[in-house]
């Protein structure tokens, strides 16, 4: 068993179905939890991925063309990063 790592942010965002958001890029490696409702995510490479309840992403492109993201239902998501050491 690992030691416990701390976190520098822990941020709930939620968006309504339909929400666009274009093309960008993480301002830093984070964690994303999908809280409720499904969304998708498209990478710089064309990839889309469906994310539900429960299940999660690490987002670590801080640079290239990013990834976009869109809410398919109303969504509820946090967002969490590793305090760095």
């Amino acid at each position: 068993m690992s030691e416990t790592e701390a976190v520098s942010t822990f941020a709930v965002f939620a968006a309504p179905a339909g929400t666009e958001v274009p093309l960008h890029n993480a301002p830093q490696p984070y964690i994303c939890i999908v809280l409720s409702g499904e969304g998708e995510v498209e990478t710089s490479d064309g990839t889309t991925l469906r994310l539900g309840l429960g299940e999660l992403i690490h987002c670590d492109d801080t640079s290239g063309k990013g990834h976009a993201t869109r809410s398919v239902t109303d969504v509820r998501l946090a967002f969490i990063n590793r305090a760095q050491a």
